[in-house]
């Protein structure tokens, strides 16, 4: 231990007099370790601990119901308690569904809004969460519909000011009152993974809070989704097995709504799949970056070696052992990483939410609980460790077996030395910043391309988006009608406005559409085929308004009311699937227990991302099938966020207590769609350019080093008569061609890193030519630019100089 102490003392010396050395090798590695720090902090709260608070995260399953054509479809509470009774592998079954409620305390005037969860009363059980303060809820209050609600950390220290006395007061929730019961722990926000929700209220709460038909007790009202705990020993494949067995008996009993159960891990719902690629990404290509930071070091480090070999090689010749000589200069490497690795963990705790600020607005309550773990402190200790090993090791080796005679004898600038190592070295950073920078380039190909595909509707650049709910505003079925009429009225008088209508549904977000089961004339379903499908309520000049094209048949208009003959607008994938060679318009569809009648066929688009393909849709009118809750889409003339003050003037003229949420263009909303793609094409572009730098500075620095180690060489040359063009050339192609090298090598990694990413790039080919082209063209300018100064430099030797220097 003496000893080590002696040589890490020693080494603190050493590096004292080189310290822009040491503060460039710090400063290299510790943005390498700090990038994989940071990285691996949002992987570990999106991918590995999705959830925290809930115990045993790999005991849960994610259920849901298979659609037509592979789609994804919620279930409804008949279903999922048919599937609690009947199943044989889960321990529990609760289900949940989100919605957006007014929240006030009893006395206050005017709500606000809250996201909610309605949830079974084993919810908490299931999840295996208590309660901060009071309780969670109990299977009584789901049986009798109790009014009680149990409150979100942040939520209740937010809104409630974190006071334990809430606890059994009352609160309003769209106008209705509750009890609360029980508060959670700090760190749970739900099964949604990335969400962090406000407040939960029981499910059978549904028809209180929201009014209308009672949803519960329909097979065909599929608006939940289901969360089980599996048995121990039970494996997901077998739940599904016996979850198919669950199904085929219930077809037995309910032939016109079956469905069947689709059983997925808790963390393969919408948003951990969608950054799984994403994180690997990034945690791909910070490697990168600090393996690029590591070479540089490596040459740094075999420089001041090759500056020190007379004193190596004088303490071997005095005796020095080769394990003694490498344990010094490790020493001075592992007092590097050591200040590396502090640097790693500040960038990791100054960028722990860094990706927050990459997610585009959504009105959802994003979880900000972003902390350096435990587990990234371990990690980063890990990285710094073999960080030591790969940049340190081999030079101290290399180093620890030095030519006696040929260092004593020789002036260190008569030598000829090898630089073998360090053109490897070299090549091998421009290899990995070429699959940095394509991985980036990739990425931002996807999203620019996303900027051209039509998405189905017109000009989304002159759409206004806003939220609104008139359960918020206290507004029952009769008053709500009237709302929207007045609210109408009132925004398409406004100057600047060319449309605007209201939706249930709004394309390319991350809530898309409702589903329930289906009848329609003339098809017959096929055997075990789910005839549950979607739907849309939209307001009258709803396709106007978009700019969606109706390729047969009409709109809808205000004498589309409540009361009138049902119609409905299908999309021209279901007038395909369902009437293939037939007329649609005049047929008829049931849902709900009524028939509608087509009046119309819209073209087809993209519903939830842009990647996906058209499924069946059917377009209801709002008036006969009213809803509280709808998102007004305006049609401006100009920009449309300038209509945003206007808009929230005619909101509040209507009625006081009516808020407008969320607003936003359709441009905006859009990008909730490519996520994935905008925080990789972000943060890849952000370390491809680290990447690049980082090259370029190798580049220089093996030329430089190239150039100062063949003074007398290049001296002879142009005492010879070698032309200053002939040297600098020289010194060029030597430079190109290590670049080159690495450019191949890179190219062929590249598409195998691309490969992996073809599910994000959105129709961009992994081998699209036109970005391997423009990296090619990139790395070889800035290679250029690192040679040229070695290059003038030694085009610039005075030949005497050179051969008078010892």
């Amino acid at each position: 231990m003496r000893s080590l102490i002696d040589d890490l003392a020693f080494g603190l010396r050493t590096l004292a007099k080189a310290p822009g050395l040491a503060l460039v090798a710090v400063l290299s590695l510790g943005i390498g370790i700090g990038s994989v720090a940071t990285v691996f902090t949002w992987t570990d709260r999106f991918i590995l601990h999705p959830l925290p608070g809930v115990v045993d995260v790999g005991g849960l399953a994610h259920l849901q119901t298979s659609g037509p054509e592979g789609a994804v479809w919620s279930l409804s509470y008949p279903t999922a308690r048919d599937w609690a009774a009947r199943n044989h592998v889960f321990e529990g079954l609760a289900v949940q569904t989100l919605l957006q409620l007014g929240v006030r305390e009893a006395g206050d005037q005017g709500a606000e809004r809250g996201w909610g969860l309605l949830t079974s009363g084993n919810y908490f059980e299931v999840l295996g969460v208590r309660a901060q303060y009071g309780r969670t809820f109990q299977p009584g209050d789901e049986q009798s519909g109790g009014q009680v609600a149990v409150l979100g950390h942040d939520y209740w220290v937010r809104r409630f000011r974190a006071d334990p006395a809430i606890v059994g007061r009352p609160i309003i929730v769209n106008g209705q009152q509750f009890e609360v019961v029980g508060v959670m722990p700090a760190g749970f926000g739900g099964s949604y993974v990335g969400l962090s929700l406000e407040l939960y209220v029981p499910v059978t709460t549904y028809r209180a809070l929201l009014g209308g038909a009672d949803l519960l007790q329909a097979r065909d009202q599929m608006f939940l989704e289901g969360v089980a705990r599996l048995k121990p020993g039970v494996t997901l494949a077998a739940a599904r097995d016996d979850m198919h067995r669950v199904g085929r008996e219930l077809r037995a009993l309910y032939p016109d709504s079956y469905v069947d159960a689709i059983v997925m891990r808790i963390d393969d719902q919408t948003a951990p799949a969608t950054m799984k690629p994403v994180m690997a990404a990034l945690l791909g290509v910070t490697v990168l970056v600090l393996l690029i930071a590591c070479a540089n070091v490596a040459n740094l480090l075999l420089a001041k070696a090759v500056a020190r070999e007379r004193e190596i090689a004088l303490r071997v010749a005095l005796g020095a052992g080769r394990g003694r000589i490498v344990r010094q200069l490790l020493a001075e490497s592992m007092l590097l990483v050591a200040g590396a690795g502090g640097v790693g963990i500040l960038a990791a705790y100054l960028g722990r939410g860094g990706i927050l600020l990459m997610v585009p607005s959504v009105p959802y309550p994003l979880a900000t609980d972003f902390e350096v773990t435990w587990r990234v402190v371990l990690l980063t200790f890990a990285v710094s460790v073999l960080t030591l090993l790969t940049f340190g090791l081999w030079p101290a080796l290399k180093s620890s077996r030095p030519d006696l005679a040929g260092i004593i004898k020789t002036s260190s600038s008569g030598r000829r030395v090898r630089s073998g190592a360090r053109s490897a070295l070299v090549v091998a950073q421009v290899a990995l910043s070429v699959v940095s920078l394509v991985c980036a380039g990739l990425f931002m190909r996807a999203i620019n391309r996303s900027t051209t595909i039509d998405p189905g509707f017109a000009d989304p650049d002159h759409l206004l988006l806003a939220e609104t709910d008139l359960t918020i505003a206290g507004l029952n079925d009769t008053t709500g009608w009237e709302t929207i009429g007045r609210l109408a009225q009132r925004i398409r008088a406004l100057p600047g406005v060319a449309n605007a209508s209201i939706s249930s549904f709004v394309p390319l977000g991350w809530a898309c559409c409702s589903s329930a089961g289906t009848e329609v004339e003339g098809y017959t379903p096929k055997a075990m085929e789910n005839t549950s499908l979607t739907y849309a309520r939209v307001g009258d000049s709803y396709f106007e308004t978009l700019g969606i094209t109706l390729t047969q048949g009409r709109g809808f208009s205000l004498a589309d009311r409540a009361g009138a003959p049902g119609v409905v607008v299908v999309n021209e994938r279901f007038a395909r699937k369902y009437w293939a060679g037939l007329e649609p318009l005049g047929r008829r569809i049931r849902q709900f227990g009524t028939w509608s009648t087509v009046v119309g066929v819209a073209r087809d688009g993209h519903y939830r991302n842009l990647n996906d393909q058209p499924f069946p849709l059917i377009y209801r009118p709002w008036a006969q099938s009213y809803d509280p809750s709808f998102t007004v889409h305006v049609r401006t003339t100009g920009d449309p966020k300038a209509m945003i003050p206007a808009l929230r003037r005619q909101f509040a003229a209507v009625n006081v207590d009516l808020p407008l949420l969320d607003p936003r263009t359709m441009r905006e909303q859009m990008q909730q769609s490519t996520i994935g793609q905008g925080i990789g094409a972000k943060m890849l572009a952000m370390l491809g350019g680290l990447a690049l730098l980082l090259s370029g500075i190798g580049i220089y620095g093996v030329m430089a080093y190239s150039v100062s180690r063949r003074t007398r060489e290049i001296g002879v040359r142009m005492a010879l008569g070698a032309a200053v063009s002939s040297v600098s050339g020289m010194v060029l192609r030597q430079g190109m061609t290590i670049t080159a090298i690495g450019l191949a090598v890179g190219a062929g990694a590249a598409l195998g890193a691309g490969a992996a990413l073809k599910s994000m790039l959105l129709g961009i080919s992994p081998a699209d030519p036109a970005t391997y082209l423009g990296i090619a063209l990139l790395l070889g300018l800035v290679a250029a630019v690192a040679c040229i100064v070695p290059a003038r430099r030694a085009a610039k030797i005075d030949p005497i100089v050179a051969l008078n220097d010892d």
